[in-house]
């Protein structure tokens, strides 16, 4: 009882200290929840402060001036009043004292109102200036071989002009070097002065020079000069009369010059001047320059030939060897025909393109264990594309695709591996001692067993027994319709027939018990019922039928175990 005794009241001393404990922490937890609390409500407090001295100055500070203009008043109204005792004299000058100072003094109205008006006067005013001084139009103003050209707008039209003009006199032979060295000053453009261009700016430069000049047209190929001519119509009608008697394969949807073809009439130096006749026999002119090629897989002579626009006797005196065949990597000699103005020209082309079909293997029971059939033909698909097809001097640069459309899919190849296993216990002795070599069409019916009886034979017999132990599997020989199953009275026992989509029939009967139901649709190989003894038999065997239109054909023409056979042993070697 004592131990007991103890025990109780050691409980009792711990409930107390425990409950103690956690007095205490709730209580700590609590005070310093209310010290942070403190902690935060005193630092807002001091901000308030803060900010409350902070009005307070800035509200003594704009009220001191008005403080002081008061107590400067009050004075000057006591002093008033005081000369208003004294006499009229003293009285008319204490009263000006007191507007003077109330006007003019420090801190006066007149005083103050500059104080604040007068930087609001000079930032309007600034802002004034500036927006002046924006809505201005600067430019260059250019001096060249003392004498004042003209303005641009910036420096680029000088270097331009610079550069044309270099162009202008680059087909000078002499020696003699032109100063284009220009003085520039920025200045504001009045309504009396036009910017100039840069072409412009180059005719003032030439003219400023002591140079022979003449006007002419400057002609330009993609932006570089190559001499002047009087008249530009007879070197552009030369132009597109050799554009007209250009005359590439196929229908051309466009053609024109490669080269960005530009006459810019100017002053120009007197030697840089062309008779129109040279200028066209420059433009017009072609040179023929020898070149390797590489043959590709595919190329032909022919090909090669039309590429360059070659002679075939000039491509075989170049390649007498060709004549034997073409190597992928073999180099050959041509020649390709330059022009000095290429000519580009675009056709559209519809081509055919074939689209490769896919493989894929698939499981079957169709196909025995270890065969490999093509089940579908794999076919290539067809796509016709239309393009547009760019070409400078024959010779094919870029395509784009305009539109494309799959005329014909692909067919995808299947390729079945067999998965039907069934087959006889001794498929190579199973007919008369030999292997059954029929069509194949159908497969084994039962897992294992062996033929006890054949087609016909002693009793007008309409199928084949196959004898196997009870309980051995039955499988469906062919896909197709279950089309009876169940007890037949007739002596087939328990039985299942089903019809094939290829207007075959075939029937499996004596069976111990039926798998399959009458409506189903099964495939090559999937199990319909077991071997058994039922009905007119004398030992569990599974018979097996099979018809065309009703009438009952042998069924060993339909079975073959070679290439069964043959598997096996290939698998177990």
């Amino acid at each position: 009882m004592n131990f007991l005794k103890k025990m109780a009241d050691l409980i009792v001393e711990l409930l107390v200290r425990g409950s103690l404990c956690t007095f205490k922490l709730i209580a700590a937890v609590i005070l310093m929840i209310v010290r942070f609390i403190g902690f935060v409500l005193g630092e807002i407090a001091g901000i308030f402060r803060i900010l409350g001295q902070g009005i307070k100055w800035l509200l003594r500070s704009l009220t001191e001036s008005f403080r002081s203009r008061v107590q400067v008043s009050n004075e000057l109204a006591k002093n008033v009043r005081h000369a208003k005792k004294e006499g009229k004299k003293a009285y008319i000058n204490s009263i000006l004292t007191f507007i003077g100072s109330f006007f003019f003094g420090e801190g006066g109205v007149l005083y103050t109102a500059f104080n604040y008006l007068m930087p609001i006067v000079s930032a309007v005013f600034m802002i004034s200036v500036i927006a002046y001084g924006s809505s201005l139009e600067y430019g260059l103003a250019v001096e060249y071989n003392g004498r004042e050209l003209g303005v641009i707008a910036d420096e680029t039209e000088l270097e331009a002009a610079a550069r044309d003009v270099q162009q202008r006199i680059s087909y000078s032979a002499g020696d003699k070097a032109i100063d284009l060295s220009a003085k520039y000053s920025l200045r504001i453009i009045s309504d009396s002065d036009k910017l100039m261009n840069a072409a412009r700016l180059a005719d003032e430069m030439l003219e400023a020079s002591d140079e022979e000049l003449t006007e002419a047209y400057g002609i330009y190929i993609d932006g570089e000069f190559i001499g002047a001519v009087r008249d530009k119509r007879p070197v552009q009608d030369a132009l597109d009369k050799n554009l007209l008697d250009y005359k590439p394969d196929g229908i051309v949807k466009e053609i024109s010059y490669a080269n960005k073809i530009e006459y810019t009439k100017g002053i120009y130096l007197l030697n840089s001047l062309r008779e129109e006749q040279e200028a066209i026999e420059l433009l017009t002119s072609t040179t023929e320059k020898s070149k390797v090629y590489v043959v590709k897989a595919g190329d032909t002579v022919l090909d090669i030939i039309q590429k360059f626009g070659m002679k075939v006797d000039d491509f075989n005196k170049l390649n007498p060897k060709a004549a034997d065949g073409l190597k992928n990597g073999q180099m050959l000699n041509v020649t390709q025909t330059e022009r000095y103005l290429p000519v580009q020209y675009t056709r559209e082309l519809e081509t055919l393109t074939f689209l490769d079909y896919e493989t894929i293997e698939v499981e079957t029971s169709a196909l025995n264990v270890g065969i490999r059939a093509v089940l579908v033909k794999g076919e290539r698909g067809e796509k016709v594309s239309n393009l547009e097809v760019t070409y400078i001097d024959g010779i094919e640069q870029s395509r784009k695709v305009l539109s494309s459309a799959v005329t014909k899919n692909p067919v995808v190849e299947t390729i079945g591996i067999g998965t039907y296993s069934a087959q006889p216990d001794y498929p190579e002795t199973v007919y008369f001692g030999q292997p059954l070599a029929g069509s194949g069409q159908m497969g084994w019916p039962v897992n294992g067993g062996w033929i006890s009886d054949t087609f016909i034979s002693d009793r007008n017999h309409k199928g084949l027994d196959i004898a196997a132990p009870e309980g051995t599997e039955i499988y469906a020989s062919e896909e197709g319709e279950v089309v009876s199953a169940g007890w037949n009275s007739g002596g087939y026992g328990n039985v299942v027939m089903i019809e094939h989509p290829d207007g075959y029939a075939t029937v499996y009967a004596h069976m111990v018990m039926v798998y399959a139901f009458e409506g189903q649709y099964v495939t090559k190989g999937q199990l319909i019922g077991f071997v058994g003894s039922t009905g007119n038999s004398t030992g569990p065997h599974c018979h097996f039928e099979v018809r065309y239109q009703g009438i009952c054909l042998d069924p060993a023409a339909f079975l073959n175990t070679v290439d069964v056979s043959a598997d096996v042993k290939r698998e177990d070697e």
